[in-house]
């Protein structure tokens, strides 16, 4: 129990330490927000990236960026990728939305006709409502259906919700309308979803235009259809009045992006071209009627383009806002925002706190002393970087598979061909768990710069092998040197990382990105797995070789700071790893310290998971509103919800997981693992089945690894994927203890059998 005292007795320490620390910061946020602005306009510029406004003329929006603080948009809501309809959804409820429903975009002002009768009536027969004036979703009951089946929880029309409460006037001045004699399920003949950031639960928006007299026929443009930039500007100077905030679609963007699917390449490229034109002098002309000493103006991409993925633009030209990179604590990454960010950020302009049923944060300034040149260049790269790491995804998963199959067929052949080549076998081994890293040193490089792919699997591939010829170097005095080299390595390397800013996670093949993730910051899913696995399997090689109580204390120094690194939201900030870790590590600890497993002790590994996982949800909810990572605001979720927010995220998880299995070929390093494990266990001349049985290190190892395994494939996002790559790090290092035990027996011949000899190695753990 001494230990299970000195933990309670750490644990509260630390969590006193935080909560004195975040109270202030706490105390000094909880105030209301004061009111900075008068009005809001919110430029909506659906499919365009900063490279578009890069490479076009664009006066105006580039006069108003270049003054702005900025940001790549994380355009991601409750799908892989997000339609314009989804995205206006999220940024309407300020949490992750989902909009596929047929009905998304039919918004209407109520006396236009629909079917035989009238908007205005089809919306009472649907909702039971009379609205005389203003905007009406035809589609509100079907989308509010479609994400209560969903796995957000999102609620529709919040944004609205908390402007009328502060009274403060919303219209939308949108219509992408547009159709062609086809039959197209996802092509709608209404497009005017962009109703959905600013309606209310009920579906309503009091103002504004979205019927036909905001178009004007044009036989050149899509659909033969554009807007009317006369009739757009009256529609504006209507709506703009003291204490309100309108929303103005660039709607001429999103039908180019959607007239895509039938124009030719070159085509596509000159429509969209004169698109952002017409939008520049739309914009020019939006803007001469705003004051910029009282007035706000927001530039946010709802979504990216069909033609590819990516991220779109944000941007904030308010009072008192200085220029730089944005940032949000939905990111925690400086240059990047969601979608979900936009409504809190506009409250707070009007010092309306946000509510706790929005997911989003308000957007903040950092990086003040860029040029505009050097932070649209950053925005740009970032972008590019993220969609050819996007594309590199599905070959490195490829590539692992081959090199895990080969590792394994290379250790069967071996053994078949009575031990030769073992030491090309341990440099093999050692290679896999230096390609890993390689993928990681090569996430900041520039790669995307280059048109031949070679050159960035050749520089993954090469380095690999590099850091293992190095680790067979730099242990080679030492049998197991090398394997505790590369395990050692993996963990400064990610360890070092994390504290650092999680640079090398970023856009790199087995960490994430912005353009189809939903994390940016911290420790991604993977590279918990493979840090977990390095750090269990590094403990039990370190007490193998090295038996003793002050190698004991050692390893459990080393396990505490792994998990610390993992799990503080200011670093890893990953609640999975406090989650799965803890178990883990403690159980590993406890059986290194020679203890036995017991009811008790099984008891007391579950206290510790819920205990890890409260320490770091607390600590993080006690930070300012401002800085709360995802972790907070789960918890936030679930003190104002109860058990309804909680098993919102559980159902999600648990539907993620269960996905998992078919969604990534990752699996198969799991078949692959297991099966050449059990094959090294059967095959006496190994000498695996003597080392387990005479090694108690070993099997505490193995309790230990999957014990994490299991509990990170049930509490984390990316599900099997996570127990493979810890079963490639367990095959890896078994290859590795295998071949340099046979190594050793070839060059030195015994009387003992291959399996005493292996064992007879192996001093049992000085437990």
């Amino acid at each position: 129990m001494r230990l299970v005292r000195v933990g309670a007795v750490t644990l509260m320490v630390g969590l006193l330490v935080a909560a004195f620390a975040a109270g202030g910061e706490a105390a000094a946020s909880a105030k209301a927000p004061k009111a900075t602005v008068d009005r809001v306009l919110l430029l909506s510029l659906p499919a365009v990236s900063w490279a578009d406004l890069q490479a076009a003329d664009v006066p105006h929006l580039e006069a108003l960026l270049g003054t702005s603080a900025v940001a790549d948009l994380v355009t991601r809501a409750a799908g892989r990728r997000t339609s314009a309809s989804s995205g206006y959804a999220t940024l309407g409820a300020g949490g992750r939305a989902s909009a596929v429903n047929p009905l998304a975009g039919q918004a209407f002002e109520p006396n236009e006709p629909y079917g035989v009768t009238s908007a205005q009536a089809v919306f009472r027969q649907r909702t039971g409502l009379t609205v005389d004036r203003g905007l009406i979703h035809l589609g509100i009951d079907a989308l509010e259906r479609e994400n209560e089946a969903g796995v957000y929880d999102p609620t529709l029309g919040a944004f609205g919700d908390e402007l009328a409460a502060a009274h403060i006037s919303r219209a939308v001045i949108a219509n992408a309308d547009g159709a062609q004699p086809v039959v197209d399920d996802d092509l709608s003949e209404y497009q005017r979803s962009a109703v959905g950031a600013l309606m209310d639960h009920n579906g309503v928006v009091p103002g504004g235009e979205v019927g036909d007299e905001l178009l004007m026929r044009d036989p050149g443009a899509p659909f033969g259809l554009r807007l009317d930039p006369d009739a757009v500007v009256r529609a504006f100077q209507r709506a703009w009045r003291p204490r309100s905030v309108v929303l103005v679609e660039a709607s001429d963007l999103l039908r180019t992006d959607i007239y895509g699917a039938f124009a030719s390449g070159d085509q596509l490229a000159a429509l969209r071209s004169r698109a952002l034109h017409d939008t520049d002098e739309l914009v020019g002309r939006l803007l001469a009627d705003v004051d910029f000493a009282h007035d706000a103006v927001l530039v946010v991409g709802p979504s990216a383009s069909r033609s590819g993925s990516g991220l779109t633009i944000a941007s904030v030209r308010a009072p008192g806002v200085p220029t730089g990179l944005l940032r949000s604590a939905s990111s925690n990454r400086t240059g990047f925002v969601y979608v979900s960010d936009v409504a809190p950020t506009v409250l707070g302009m009007f010092g309306v706190a946000t509510p706790s049923d929005m997911e989003g944060r308000t957007m903040q300034v950092r990086d003040q002393g860029t040029t505009p040149q050097q932070r649209t260049k950053f925005l740009v790269r970032a972008n590019s970087e993220g969609v050819f790491r996007d594309a590199r995804v599905a070959t490195a998963n490829n590539m692992l598979l081959v090199f895990a199959g080969l590792l394994g067929m290379g250790t069967i052949a071996m053994l078949r061909w009575q031990r030769r080549g073992a030491g090309v076998l341990r440099w093999a081994a050692l290679a896999v768990l230096g390609i890993l890293d390689a993928s990681y040193l090569a996430g900041p490089l520039d790669f995307s710069k280059s048109s031949n792919v070679t050159v960035y699997w050749a520089f993954i591939v090469g380095v690999g092998m590099l850091i293992g010829l190095a680790c067979l170097l730099a242990g080679r005095r030492w049998r197991s040197g090398p394997i505790i080299v590369a395990l050692a390595l993996v963990i400064v390397l990610h360890v070092g990382d994390l504290v650092t800013g999680a640079h090398l996670e970023f856009n790199s093949v087995f960490g994430y990105s912005a353009t189809i993730g939903i994390r940016v910051a911290g420790e991604g899913n993977l590279t918990f797995a493979q840090l977990s696995a390095s750090a269990i399997l590094l403990a039990g090689l370190l007490v193998w070789r090295r038996p003793g109580r002050r190698t004991v204390w050692l390893v459990i120094g080393m396990l505490a700071v792994t998990l610390v690194v993992m799990a503080a939201p200011s670093w890893g900030g990953d609640f999975g790893a406090a989650l799965a870790g803890a178990p883990g590590f403690a159980l590993l600890a406890w059986l290194l310290l020679g203890r036995r497993v017991r009811i008790r002790t099984i008891v007391w590994l579950g206290v510790i998971l819920v205990a890890s996982g409260l320490a770091v949800g607390a600590i993080d909810l006690l930070r300012p509103t401002s800085k709360q990572t995802h972790i907070g605001r789960f918890f936030d979720q679930v003190s104002h919800d109860g058990f309804n927010g909680f098993f919102v995220v559980i159902r999600r998880k648990a539907l993620e997981n269960f996905g998992s299995f078919t969604s990534t070929r990752l699996v198969w390093l799991l078949v692959i693992g297991v099966a050449l494990l059990v094959y090294l266990w059967w095959t006496r001349s190994t000498g695996v089945r003597g080392l387990l049985r005479d090694t108690l290190v070993f099997r505490q190892v193995l309790l230990a690894l999957t014990l994490t395994a299991v509990l990170g494939y049930a509490l984390n996002d990316s599900g099997i994927a996570i127990p493979a790559l810890m079963v490639l790090v367990l095959e890896c290092t078994a290859v590795y203890v295998v071949a340099a035990g046979l190594d050793q027996e070839r060059r030195t011949p015994s009387t003992g059998s291959p399996g005493e000899l292996v064992s007879s190695a192996a001093p049992a753990a000085g437990v």
